[in-house]
């Protein structure tokens, strides 16, 4: 079977059933219609997480789970500004290839290197298709072919296995392959830069900790959702590394103790606006600094809420009109449940669980109005509010 043939035959299938179209392989003999299931699947998966990939009708998809692990091709763009013009970089943990690919767009010579045989062949086959030519396929450990290669890298990249021996996931440097924390001085010996793609699970605090040679930590999101963690490893201890909170066009930089530092101002009550951070601004951790730099007040000390008596331009995230401010009890309960038959609902700093909340107000989500379940001034309240 040609590749032409292969090609005409996903494109004409590929919005049909893929299980039927295995049952009826026998209707096309000329054809392996079970590769062809596997790539209309991956470009099911890859249509909106990396659409310049769906939009190459010549990519080979080996299996299900390097898809899912890929990054989306708007975080792995994000990676371009890491890379020096022109640079020669190295991905030592290169999957099915999508963060290697959007590197090399800036980069002037990249290596790609995987242990996994099918995913090398994948990735020959697909950025030769990609015309990304500037890539040189390398199969085996990345680490290990980083100790022989002459020469310094610009930028060193590597995204560890996040899943244990018995394939549950984790989420600490530590117990990823390969461990970061092993083989950091080794890459530093070989590169100006390391970047390090973790867990967005990994707790910060701890992180920076781990690995003092971190630069910056970038917390990445897309669509309101934070996809990853990326470290800026390079020579020598930073006292101070830079955290970057990132979500298309909101950028926010702060260092933790620029944070620790900051003069925050707490609410006496809630003001006629309530504002609510971006996901990404609360991984990253600040809370103090939105209170200083915006000028807003925040409901508590660990109420990572805030207040506003006028719109707050440029603020990182939500703004809500407050209609009322209720006491936690069972006249509120009530109250709500027979004003409301659906609304959005968010606990925080409350002594529930968002789902626990909702089960205990049985009220479902949607609707026009926002419920937020939190403290203030050592009160336990609920928020209504309007977007």
């Amino acid at each position: 079977m040609s590749e032409e043939d292969l090609i005409h035959f996903v494109l004409e299938h590929e919005n049909e059933d893929t299980a039927q179209l295995l049952l009826a392989a026998g209707r096309w003999p000329e054809v392996d219609v079970r590769r062809a299931v596997k790539v209309i699947e991956g470009r099911r998966k890859m249509r909106e997480k990396a659409p310049a990939w769906y939009a190459c009708t010549g990519i080979d998809y080996p299996d299900s789970l390097p898809l899912e692990q890929c990054s989306s091709e708007e975080t792995a763009l994000y990676k371009q500004a890491f890379v020096p013009s022109d640079g020669r970089i190295a991905d030592l943990t290169g999957g099915l290839g999508v963060d290697c690919w959007a590197m090399s767009r800036k980069a002037g010579e990249a290596h790609y290197c995987e242990r996994n045989p099918a995913l090398c062949a994948a990735a020959r086959h697909n950025f030769d298709a990609l015309a990304a030519g500037n890539i040189t396929v390398h199969e085996g450990d990345g680490p290990t072919w980083l100790l022989a290669q002459p020469g310094r890298f610009d930028l060193i990249y590597l995204d560890p296995a996040r899943r244990g021996k018995t394939a549950q996931r984790v989420y600490d440097i530590a117990d990823c392959e390969p461990n970061l924390l092993e083989i950091k001085d080794m890459l530093l010996q070989h590169a100006d830069r390391v970047l390090a793609k973790i867990s967005p699970m990994a707790d910060i605090s701890r992180t920076l900790a781990q690995v003092p040679e971190t630069r910056e930590l970038h917390v990445v999101a897309a669509g309101g959702e934070v996809k990853e963690l990326l470290l800026l490893l390079a020579p020598g201890n930073t006292p101070a590394p830079r955290i970057v909170a990132a979500d298309g066009q909101l950028r926010f930089a702060f260092t933790p103790a620029e944070e620790a530092a900051a003069a925050v101002r707490f609410a006496d009550a809630v003001g006629p606006l309530l504002l609510q951070p971006a996901k990404v601004l609360r991984k990253a951790g600040a809370f103090r600094l939105l209170s200083e730099r915006f000028d807003v007040a925040k409901l508590a000390p660990s109420t990572h809420l805030y207040t506003a008596d006028t719109p707050v331009e440029g603020f990182p995230g939500k703004c809500f009109a407050v209609e009322e401010v209720l006491p936690w009890n069972k006249a509120a309960i009530q109250n709500l449940r027979r004003r409301f038959n659906r609304m959005e609902l968010t606990a925080l700093n409350f002594p529930m669980a968002t789902d626990a909340l909702r089960r205990r107000l049985a009220i479902p989500g949607g609707g026009d109005r926002h419920v937020f379940a939190t403290t203030v001034n050592n009160e336990k309240v609920l928020i209504i509010c309007k977007p």
